[in-house]
């Protein structure tokens, strides 16, 4: 039996293959198939591409909860009869083992592999592309879609979501033009393709676009604000916007009504994209009232999983912000047990050790006004922080914690240094302009 893309699929039936095509086609929207891949799991257990596909979804969430789900998936195939699986099956059912193990780089060259013989694969695609974000890899998220892009139809109905993940990778590589052209064509193939509209975001704010941008994401709010769970990740891009222009009145509101407010989805996602954009507003002394309250809370039933360290980081940025000491202890505490526990065989634990630690670590002395130790800190990992996964916007909240210290703590030098980098990318950008006044007024 052949997918969607025209590859051969152990199937135990059309009804089963229709529903496993069903899954897939709802993860290019971003729209939640859970529902439909656990109804098909209940009647075909058996089917491995069904489990591999729950094995990856509950992993693209970063969430140690749910990865329990994937483990379980992988505990089923190693449990069914493997001669009658295809090759591609075969190296799909070795991918997901590897990546519930916790190794991610390893995970992302057997994508890698399967998509060298098979470029059709939407779900090597799909899943590799989110690998090479979770591990700050911009290369490979330009080049993984750059290699199997050509192979691909371009009446496809699935073409245009290449499109978006090129852009993507384009615009994390550094190629912002042709990131922005490539993210329009996908948007005007699909306007519903929520991660190509994501991707104009991002090529858009790294142009220093902000009115564009903010003109943009309001223009397509009706495409990316429904029936999807990356509405509070597409609703941050526009708070950014927002931010950059100043319009601090509109980007509350947007993010009281799309991105977290008491009683929201505690996703662990969200409540990232939710710190991210409480933080910089807290470098910049505003006041949120009780919103940060009520993230830290929804963050402590989610930190201290030692899953994927760009989570504990923004962790601690609710906590610290908040003025929640002891939360913050216990989770630096937490993270300093997972790292002495030795245990290198994981991706998160290197990358936790490296810069999730530090990072967090410098975070909280930032709030307790300890601005030299938090320069001491993020000085020798500033150019190392994408590894730890995330796109140039979101470690953004980390490089302006650095230029705050550095500016707080009245260190001219380094902070002139560090503004004349961000200058040289975004002239324009008004954030920085305002620095730069900040600095020069230092004597």
């Amino acid at each position: 039996m052949k997918d969607l893309t025209n590859l051969d699929v152990t199937a135990p039936g059309k009804d089963a293959l229709d529903l496993y095509n069903h899954a897939v086609t709802k993860l290019c929207y971003f729209r939640s198939p859970i529902e439909t891949i656990i109804k098909l799991l209940n009647s075909q257990p058996d089917f491995v591409m069904a489990q591999v596909f729950n094995g990856h979804i509950n992993l693209w969430t970063t969430d140690r909860n749910n990865a329990s789900w994937s483990a379980r998936s992988y505990d089923a195939i190693s449990k069914l009869d493997h001669s009658s699986l295809n090759a591609r099956e075969r190296m799909h059912v070795a991918a997901i083992k590897t990546w519930v193990d916790g190794n991610l780089i390893e995970a992302s060259r057997l994508l890698d592999e399967i998509l060298i013989d098979y470029p059709h694969d939407i779900l090597a695609l799909l899943s590799g592309h989110q690998i090479d974000f979770f591990l700050g890899d911009a290369v490979n998220l330009r080049d993984r879609i750059s290699r199997a892009l050509p192979s691909w139809d371009k009446e496809h109905p699935l073409y245009g979501f290449l499109l978006g993940m090129l852009s993507f990778g384009q615009e994390e590589a550094g190629h912002y033009e042709l990131a922005e052209e490539t993210a329009l064509q996908a948007v005007a193939l699909n306007s519903k393709d929520v991660w190509s509209i994501h991707a104009v975001a991002h090529a858009l704010e790294m142009q220093n676009k902000a009115e564009s941008g903010k003109k943009f994401m309001h223009e397509n709010e009706s495409n990316w604000n429904s029936e999807n769970f990356f509405i509070a990740h597409n609703a941050v891009h526009y708070d950014l916007f927002l931010l950059e222009t100043n319009d601090l009145d509109i980007a509350v509101d947007v993010y009281d009504k799309y991105i977290f407010q008491e009683g929201s989805d505690s996703a662990v996602l969200n409540l990232v994209d939710a710190s991210s954009v409480l933080w910089r507003l807290y470098l910049e002394g505003t006041d949120v009232g009780g919103r940060i309250n009520a993230l830290a809370d929804a963050w402590k039933d989610k930190c201290n999983q030692n899953f994927y360290a760009f989570n504990e980081a923004h962790a601690m940025m609710a906590f610290a912000s908040g003025n929640d000491h002891e939360a913050a202890r216990k989770l630096l505490e937490s993270m300093k047990e997972y790292v002495n526990s030795n245990d290198d065989s994981t991706t998160n634990h290197i990358n936790t050790r490296k810069i999730g630690l530090p990072v967090s670590e410098a975070i909280y002395e930032f709030s307790l006004g300890n601005f030299d130790r938090t320069l001491e800190i993020l000085m020798p990992i500033k150019n190392s922080v994408h590894q730890f996964g995330g796109s140039h916007a979101q470690r953004d909240a980390v490089a302006r914690t650095l230029l705050e210290a550095a500016i707080r703590s009245r260190q001219k030098r380094i902070s002139t240094a560090l503004i004349n980098e961000r200058l040289v990318a975004r002239p324009n950008s008004l954030y920085n302009r305002n620095k730069l006044e900040q600095i020069n007024a230092i004597a």
